[in-house]
């Protein structure tokens, strides 16, 4: 997966301070769903799409939603 330039696109979160971020609790999957999540997201490191980052104050969860062929879909939910 190529780079996109950042002056075409560049993604930032805007927080305010004044908020407390929200803790999910930490889903757990079976072992296939595990693996599906384990190969999508191997899949976006080496693509340089993700990188991996340490927050201490909150999680967010992935859903895995089954598409009519069968495969998996992994989407990440995000409350803004």
């Amino acid at each position: 997966m190529p780079r996109i330039d950042t002056s075409i696109a560049l993604l930032r979160l805007h927080v305010d301070s004044m908020y407390k971020p929200i803790k999910q609790k930490k889903r757990t999957f079976n072992d296939e769903k595990n693996q599906v999540v384990r190969t999508k997201v191997d899949l976006l490191l080496k693509g340089d799409a993700i990188r991996e980052l340490q927050f201490s104050e909150w999680i967010e969860n992935v859903v895995l939603v089954k598409k009519p062929n069968g495969t998996w879909r992994m989407c990440q939910t995000s409350r803004v």
